[in-house]
C-alpha cells in the first residue's frame, strides 16, 4: 500500500524535523512511502482535504486560530479511517482530544525513535488483516471488515447493518442470528432491544443516548442502563490504557 502523510504545524522547524525523520524511516516492504505534505494551519488543511488521500496526519494541537483538536474533529467527519497523531508539548490535552479518536500522541521535542515507533505501529494497523463478517441479504452475500460496521438495527422483519461510509445492508436474517455474528467482537455492544453499536464509532454519551460519529442517536435501554454504560466506560479505559502502554514501551526503547 502507498502511505501518504500530512503534517499540520505552524512551526516550520518542527515540520522540517518531522519530514526528515519520516523520509529516513525504514519501513520495509509492507508499504511504499508516498507524499508528505505539510500545512501551516488547520484552515489550510481543511480547505485542501479530501477523504482517503492521506492515511496518517501529524497534527499540532496548539495553533493560532483553529486548534488541532477542532481541526481533527472536522477531518474525522470527512474520514473515519484517518489515523490522527497529535503533537504537543504536554499530555494535558489527551482527555480533550479523546472524542476525535486519535491514533497516538507525540510529545515535543520528539525523537527520531519515537516517530519511527508511531509509523511502525501505524503500518501494522493499516496492513493488518481485519476480522470480517458475512451478511446475507436478499440478492447477495456481503463480506465486509467488522470495523466498517457502525451499528446493527432491527427493522421489522429485516436487520439493517449500517456502515461507516453511510451505506447500509438489509439482511433477511433474524436479529438474533445477526447478533451472533458480532458477539465475539468486544467492540460491539447491545445497547437496546434490536440495537447493536460499534463502540469505536461512538462520539459521545449523553443522558440515555449514544451519539455516533455520523450523528445518529441510539437510546440506551433503561433496564440495565448502568451495566451498558459501564461496559462502554471499560471499553474507553481499555482503549486509552492500550495506547498508553504502547507509548511507554516506545519511550523505553
Amino acid at each position: 500500500m502507498e502511505l501518504n502523510i500530512a503534517i499540520v504545524d505552524d512551526t516550520l522547524s518542527d515540520v522540517v524535523r518531522l519530514k526528515n525523520f519520516i523520509r529516513n524511516w525504514s519501513y520495509g516492504g509492507a508499504c511504499e512511502l508516498g507524499i508528505i505534505h505539510s500545512y501551516a494551519s488547520g484552515e489550510e488543511m481543511l480547505k485542501d482535504f479530501a477523504p482517503k488521500v492521506f492515511q496518517i496526519v501529524f497534527m499540532d494541537i496548539v495553533m493560532d486560530k483553529l486548534n488541532g483538536i477542532e481541526t481533527a474533529r472536522q477531518l474525522r467527519q470527512e474520514d473515519t479511517e484517518l489515523l490522527i497523531v497529535f503533537m504537543t508539548t504536554s499530555d494535558e490535552y489527551a482527555f480533550q482530544a479523546f472524542p476525535v479518536h486519535p491514533f497516538d500522541y507525540v510529545l515535543k521535542p520528539y525523537s527520531k525513535n519515537r516517530v519511527e515507533k508511531v509509523l511502525d505501529e501505524a503500518v501494522r494497523v493499516l496492513t493488518a488483516s481485519d476480522p470480517t463478517v458475512t451478511i446475507k441479504a436478499a440478492n447477495s452475500d456481503y463480506t465486509i471488515p467488522m470495523r466498517l460496521v457502525s451499528s446493527v438495527v432491527s427493522q421489522g422483519h429485516t436487520v439493517e447493518i449500517n456502515l461507516t461510509n453511510g451505506e447500509s445492508i438489509l439482511s433477511t436474517k433474524t436479529f438474533k442470528e445477526v447478533e451472533k455474528l458480532f458477539e465475539e467482537d468486544s467492540r460491539f455492544l447491545l445497547c437496546n432491544r434490536g440495537i447493536i453499536v460499534n463502540m469505536s464509532q461512538i462520539s459521545a454519551q449523553e443522558k440515555g443516548v449514544f451519539v455516533m460519529k455520523d450523528g445518529t442517536r441510539y437510546p440506551i435501554r433503561v433496564n440495565g442502563q448502568s451495566k451498558i454504560t459501564a461496559a462502554f466506560s471499560r471499553y474507553l479505559i481499555n482503549s486509552m490504557r492500550a495506547r498508553e502502554l504502547y507509548r511507554k514501551g516506545a519511550e523505553d526503547e
